[in-house]
């Protein structure tokens, strides 16, 4: 038996223990389990019981609680909720569900008084929007009948002043009429006051009652006037009275349903605190179970790890033994035995006397041993061939430390025939080191390089020359690599060292003959340059760099047809497989070619006689030389002989040919790019009479000098033909408006009516102009002449010395224009102009963050105009400047006010034109208003678009780094819609993008929207600015700016802008009782 168990495996023995150990803890746990079951079942049927009624009790008190919250909301938004009737009828049935299943009585008596309180609620509310329904009925039929009556008496006015009669007393009534829609609007404003008042028993409703009294007194004015004005003067004291008695019913019913929301109140009080009490109550009792709980699980776990602490024990004793028994003696005799064994008694058996795994353990040493004597021997003869290659090997090979000396560890028999010394001489540094044989003028370059490759673990290769025994000086190429073996003062050194002397020679040769080559190509003063098969520059001459304006390293490797023969003078691309300097590398051919261009690094292009020709190798082509000159005088005589023909002799202006060119030419660009122009066709009036009376020559002085003023009126751009006689034709090109067009006529008009002085002759003339602008892409170029002649012969036609356009739709927007800008005059005078202001909010606190002041004009025929309606009128009238000052005093002197009455409101933010910022005295003029004010600078913000930041001078750019110093922060509004520079917003002080609400709109429903959004946002907070988000509507775009973390939210959503005292009373007033 002791035989039979000592064979057994180690690992069965293990098993046996372990099996015996399972089967023991096994039946100690089933009796603990079955105890544990026992003691659970009792304690779930008591936490069972208790908790279901915890729970039951719970779900009741949230639904109570929701049912509250819900009374609560339509108690306060009863005025307006649409769907008061429906949720309302809801609450009152869950109600009704939760009071059938109370049993505490006191709790079902309160929730009975707050159900019939809630359901008086719900029909006073009811009665209360039927009023509100009758009072807007009443405003909509008043404001009719004061419509009709003002239609009515217009038509009056209209019929009178037609013919020549006094319309003083129709003027009269039309005043009258509008105080009397004044009056009702005032009525309007009151009743919604009265109804929204918190308390309307103090409300002062006799303001109310005197203004209908003064409307019904003020009515009966009209009612006595002509029948026709009586009719509806008579409907309207009607509604007078109508507003009266529903104003006595609106009071009765507003008294009921405040004396329903009291109750509502108090019994909701009442309610809370019988609820409070349930909660602490339920909340005690689940507290209890779960200490009873705890307890219990307590005394159990510490049983259970009493009892495993013992098993552990048990276990580790036996391992321990077994340990001992199986292991450890017999590794104590094999280490003995191995120890023994060395390389040259790789044989020597081992024997271990062992029947279990040892046994394997010792056949596998004994095999190994046997392997390993074979291989050694196998590995001695390798170490013999290795020797014999390497000696082989045309250089030499090498080891060394990585030391200042380069200490050689072994070297190739080679060394002795390329430095003269025995390699016994070198080796150790017996006699002299390798480092010694390095010419001195390269051993501190080679150390360098040797150096620099260790560090970086990689490969070296090195040119340097030697010394021999001899004196003789040889250039030698060597390649190597550090190994590592235990540390970095341990790594050596392996290579191999080639004599390279001879190819150092022919390459020095070579480079001579290169020079000789570079002097004459560089000395010519032809321009001449190659590429390589794939069109890659290869050289480029001296000449050819000074004619390309390019530095020849900004040539060479880059692609010769896309950088300087892309396309032809007039812009026409020029196909690479066209490029006439390419096709020799295709065809081997040579090309002659003398009316293509060149263009400089500028951007001109310069016309060029050039020849090509292939660049042969191995037979066959491998590039492409070519050789061009300069033919700018050439062209300059031809271009002479051709402006002859296209310009008129006695102004220098475009002819009638030259003007059609041009004009086809804006066609086309109209056509692709839509590209807008108009065609200005001017008629001198009275030109024949100075003919008549002054002579020819005169009149030829007068059309020259016409000539020149209408030149320094147009742009550059702008294209001036004289057609012939006293007829001139202009192309304005780039028109962003039709108003660009009569800007520019009126500009005319004026330069022309100016007096002439010609050899003491002072002469007047007019002009007459006829403008067209195409309406459609497919207008003929002939149409286009004749429809500006005709827009000429109505300007004729109209009295001379004005200008006409074609078409009545173009004359309306012109006129449309006009007219308000004469009214901009009249607004800044006037002081049209008011602020209103938009709150801007933090998108995670909702905490009041700033205010931006934007401007409204009062206009007085228009209405209310935002500055989308007049602004670019008033950029180019030059009125922007005025208004905008006018708009930073004004809401610096405000935001001062409100400082001074301890409003907290961040920062208030203006927008800044153009000529603001670019002023010479910007600074200044900030700085004085701050003074003026009195308005700190910490809480002003600077707003203008990006791209007036981008065209700020340098001085502006000091200006603006001093004032932010001073603690003003600048914004670039409307960000995204122009053309940042990110370098800008880097260097310069900016705080604040603000991403224009362009792509706020849809950035929910369009993913290019969003994607511009998340990466504006992304951009501010990696430059550590502020991101605000203008034009917020939507709950669901504040939840995709809140996901990727933008700062500020501004818009409707929100806030509208409003005026200061309305502003200050919705979110100032609250900050201060806060």
């Amino acid at each position: 038996m002791n035989n039979r168990y000592g064979r057994l495996k180690i690992i069965s023995k293990i098993w046996i223990f372990i099996v015996i150990f399972i089967v023991i803890i096994s039946l100690s746990l089933i009796v603990l389990e079955r105890t544990l079951n026992t003691t659970y079942e009792l304690v779930k049927e008591v936490a069972d019981t208790r908790l279901n009624e915890l729970t039951a009790t719970a779900q009741k008190t949230r639904q109570l609680a929701a049912i509250s919250s819900d009374i609560n909301r339509l108690t306060r938004t009863y005025s307006i909720s649409s769907s008061l009737d429906e949720e309302g009828r809801q609450i009152s049935e869950n109600l009704s569900l939760i009071t059938e299943d109370i049993d505490n009585q006191i709790l079902f008596e309160k929730l009975e008084s707050y159900s019939g309180a809630f359901d008086r609620f719900l029909i006073y509310a009811k009665n209360l929007r039927q009023l509100q329904d009758a009072f807007q009925l009443l405003f909509v039929s008043a404001e009719e009948e004061i419509t009709l009556l003002e239609n009515l008496i217009s038509r009056w006015m209209i019929e009178s002043a037609l013919q020549g009669t006094d319309i003083d007393y129709y003027d009269q009534l039309l005043s009258l009429i509008t105080g009397y829609r004044e009056s009702f609007l005032i009525i309007d404003k009151k009743i919604t006051e009265y109804i929204t008042a918190s308390d309307p028993d103090n409300y002062e409703s006799s303001d109310l009652y005197n203004e209908l009294y003064s409307l019904h007194l003020r009515l009966q004015t009209i009612t006595a006037s002509m029948p026709e004005v009586a009719v509806h003067g008579r409907k309207l004291a009607q509604y007078v009275q109508q507003y009266k008695n529903h104003v006595k019913a609106l009071k009765k019913e507003l008294t009921s349903l405040l004396s329903v929301l009291q109750q509502l109140t108090d019994s909701e009080s009442s309610l809370h605190q019988l609820v409070s009490q349930s909660e602490r109550e339920a909340a005690l009792s689940a507290e209890q179970i779960k200490d009873e709980i705890d307890l219990l699980f307590i005394d159990v776990l510490a049983r259970m790890g009493m009892f495993m602490l013992i098993m552990v024990l048990m276990i580790i004793g036996t391992m321990y033994y077994m340990l001992r028994l199986h292991i450890e003696k017999p590794l104590k005799t094999l280490t003995g035995v191995v120890s023994d064994i060395g390389a040259d008694h790789l044989d020597k058996a081992i024997i271990l006397g062992r029947d279990d795994e040892w046994k394997i353990i010792e056949n596998a040493l004994n095999e190994m041993s046997k392997k390993l004597a074979k291989s050694y021997a196998e590995l001695q003869v390798s170490q013999a061939s290795y020797q014999a290659l390497v000696n082989n090997v045309p250089g030499i090979v090498y080891s060394c430390r990585n030391d200042s000396n380069w200490t050689m560890e072994y070297l190739s028999d080679e060394f002795c025939d390329l430095t003269g010394y025995d390699t016994s001489e070198v080796l150790n540094n017996r006699e002299i080191s390798y480092s010694e044989l390095i010419h001195p003028d390269d051993r501190r370059e080679v150390e360098i390089n040797v150096n620099k490759a260790v560090q970086q673990a990689r490969p070296f290769t090195l040119e340097y020359r030697i010394i021999k025994r001899d004196g003789e000086i040889r250039w030698v190429f060597e390649q190597g690599r550090a190994i590592e073996y235990l540390s970095d003062s341990n790594k050596t050194l392996n290579g191999i060292i080639l004599d390279v002397t001879q190819q150092k020679q022919l390459m020095d040769a070579l480079a001579e003959s290169e020079t000789r080559y570079r002097l004459l190509l560089e000395h010519t003063t032809e321009g001449i340059f190659g590429f390589d098969e794939n069109g890659v520059t290869t050289f480029i001459n001296q000449a050819a760099s000074e004619m390309l304006g390019y530095k020849a390293d900004e040539v060479v490797g880059s692609n010769n047809h896309h950088l300087i023969h892309h396309s032809m003078p007039d812009g026409t691309e020029i196909p690479e497989e066209e490029c006439c300097m390419m096709r020799p590398i295709k065809d081997g051919n040579e090309y002659h070619v003398e009316d293509e261009v060149l263009w400089k690094k500028n951007g001109e292009p310069f016309p060029v006689e050039y020849w090509s020709a292939p660049i042969w190798g191995s037979e066959k082509v491998i590039g492409s030389v070519v050789s061009f000159h300069d033919i700018s005088e050439r062209k300059r005589s031809e271009q002479n002989m051709q402006h002859l023909a296209y310009h008129d002799l006695m102004t220098g202006l475009p002819n009638r040919v030259m003007f059609n060119m041009e004009l086809k030419q804006v066609l086309a660009q109209y056509r692709r790019r839509d590209e807008l122009f108009a065609v200005h066709l001017l008629d001198l009036d009275h030109f024949k009479e100075v003919n008549d009376r002054l002579g020819h020559p005169m009149g030829d002085k007068l059309l020259k000098q016409v000539a020149q003023r209408l030149l320094q009126a147009i742009r550059e751009t702008d294209v001036l033909s004289r057609l012939g006689g006293d007829e001139f034709a202009l192309i304005q090109r780039n028109l962003e408006s039709v108003s660009d067009a009569s800007y520019l006529a009126s500009k005319i008009l004026d330069v022309v009516n100016e007096e002439f002085l010609i050899d003491d002759n002072t002469i007047y003339i007019d002009t007459s102009i006829g403008i067209y602008i195409p309406e459609t892409k497919t207008i003929k170029q002939e149409d286009v002449l004749s429809k500006a002649d005709l827009a000429l012969y109505k300007a004729k036609e109209a009295g001379r010395g004005m200008f006409t356009f074609f078409g009545d739709e173009m004359s309306l927007q012109m006129h449309n224009e006009l007219s308000l800008s004469h009214d901009l005059i009249v607004a800044l005078k006037q002081e049209e102009f008011f602020l209103q202001y938009q709150p801007q909010f933090n998108a995670v606190s909702q905490e009041l963050c700033g205010i931006e002041a934007l401007v409204r004009w009062n206009h007085p025929k228009r209405g209310v105009l935002k500055p989308i309606d007049f602004i670019r009128i008033a950029e180019k009238r030059g009125m922007i400047k005025q208004i905008s000052d006018w708009v930073l005093y004004e809401a610096c002197k405000q935001a001062k006010l409100w400082t001074d009455r301890h409003y907290r409101f961040g920062r208030i933010a203006i927008n800044l034109c153009a000529k603001q910022v670019n002023d010479t005295l910007f600074q200044q003029s900030i700085e004085n208003l701050l003074y003026i004010t009195g308005l700190p600078a910490t809480l002003l913000e600077l707003e203008f678009t990006e791209t007036v930041f981008m065209e700020a001078t340098d001085d502006t750019k000091q200006s603006i780094r001093h004032l932010s110093n001073l603690g003003i922060h600048f914004a670039i509004d409307d960000f995204g819609t122009g053309f940042s520079s990110l370098s800008y917003l880097h260097r310069f002080k900016v705080d604040k993008l603000k991403i224009d609400k362009e792509f706020i709109h849809d950035v929910n429903q369009h993913r290019h929207d969003a994607e511009i959004a998340k990466a504006a946002i992304a951009l501010g907070k990696s430059l550590a600015l502020t991101v605000v988000a203008e034009g917020v509507e939507t709950q669901e775009q504040v939840d995709f700016l809140l996901q990727h973390e933008c700062d500020l939210l501004q818009g409707f959503l929100f806030g509208h802008p409003v005026s200061a005292e309305e502003f200050e009373t919705k979110y100032l007033t609250k900050l201060v009782d806060a």
